[in-house]
């Protein structure tokens, strides 16, 4: 006979809540670790008034009641760090602080992969429309930056985004010269 298996772990629903936003009844109360002076209630603001009644009395100010917050109340948490500091990152790599061109840098290789400019095995592939997807989306960080560059980033982008286009219209003429070249009845064809 088989032995019943036990859960190795148990679920346990500590929502507060229903989905209508009610308190649910079976709800676990939780209790802090640490205890804490009870906070006294704010006091309740006062309703506004009519906007009637403040055409009436234009010599009355009326003021939204603000909500006090008594300083026992507040407790800032500590922060808490999440490992991950930018500062003494770099500084353990001997790396750099990041710039626009980096970014620029970056997805310019990958359009050339695309392009089959890099060696990805192999042989060398062409994607032509993640190519034609890199130029796009290089063209739209040049649209959603304009203004906001300097003159050196703005006119290594600028520069950046002619070439790619360029070398995409290569390959296109290429690839069309190639599917005409073996094309039926094309000279240079192979008969059957």
């Amino acid at each position: 006979m088989e032995k019943e298996k036990k859960p190795e772990f148990v679920v346990t629903d500590r929502r507060k809540f229903n989905v209508d936003g009610e308190p649910r009844p079976d709800a676990p109360v939780e209790t802090p670790a640490a205890a804490k002076e009870p906070v006294a209630p704010a006091a309740a603001p006062e309703p506004a008034a009519k906007p009637e009644a403040v055409a009436a009395k234009p010599e009355q100010k009326v003021e939204p009641a603000q909500k006090e917050t008594p300083k026992e109340a507040f407790v800032p948490e500590p922060v808490t760090e999440t490992g991950y500091n930018a500062e003494k990152e770099r500084s353990a790599f001997g790396g750099e602080k990041m710039q626009f061109v980096h970014l620029l840098d970056m997805l310019v290789q990958t359009a050339m992969m695309y392009a089959g400019a890099m060696e990805t095995g192999t042989e060398r592939r062409v994607d032509i429309v993640g190519l034609r997807q890199m130029i796009d989306l290089i063209s739209v960080l040049e649209e959603k930056t304009k203004g906001n560059l300097t003159e050196q980033e703005q006119a290594i982008l600028t520069n950046t985004v002619f070439q790619l286009r360029m070398t995409y219209m290569e390959i296109v003429n290429m690839i069309q010269r190639e599917a005409m070249q073996k094309a039926p009845g094309a000279p240079g064809a192979p008969r059957k």
